[in-house]
């Protein structure tokens, strides 16, 4: 599996690590089942890491983060990206929320923001809630609208990597 990586620093004292996952045309075809027609799609899961993780991350390394991914965007015009939040444990202030409540709550801030830009490069997205029920999180697809046709595919695979 190709991936592109960036470790991007709050200003602070701490790094988010960015990286996009890009599936193997065998794993297109096989696992996604993409018609022929759409093979030269390229489909990617975003990851996202806090590098040190007992310390806190400023809000600057997500701001740039948003326009590392704008910029990925661009540079692989024939791409859909998926992100899906972690249920893993988080330190908050917020005890009352589950993290990966929290973790989809900053991710849709941060994409609120940036819906303009996206829009102009014709990036449309989807929310999907994947696993099973008392185990669900939140993901979004990213995906163009000549892509559209197969963005079940990449849903259906989404869903059925918690099952």
């Amino acid at each position: 599996m190709e991936s592109v990586e960036t470790l991007i620093p709050d200003n602070e004292g701490n790094h988010l690590v960015v990286v996009l996952n890009f599936y193997e045309d065998n794993q297109k075809i096989d696992t996604f089942k993409i018609p022929s027609e759409f093979t030269n799609l390229e489909i990617a899961d975003i990851a996202i890491e806090k590098l040190n993780l007992d310390y806190p991350l400023g809000l600057r390394a997500f701001y740039k983060m948003c326009q590392w991914l704008i910029e990925q965007f661009m540079q692989f015009p024939n791409a859909v990206f998926s992100f899906i939040c972690s249920t893993d444990p988080l330190e908050t202030n917020h005890s009352k929320i589950a993290p990966e409540q929290y973790r989809w709550n900053l991710f849709e801030a941060f994409y609120r923001r940036n819906i303009e830009k996206l829009s102009k490069l014709g990036i449309e997205s989807r929310d999907i809630i994947v696993g099973p029920d008392g185990y669900q999180t939140f993901a979004r697809v990213f995906y163009r609208t000549s892509h559209a046709p197969v963005i079940h595919l990449v849903i259906a695979h989404l869903n059925s990597k918690y099952f």
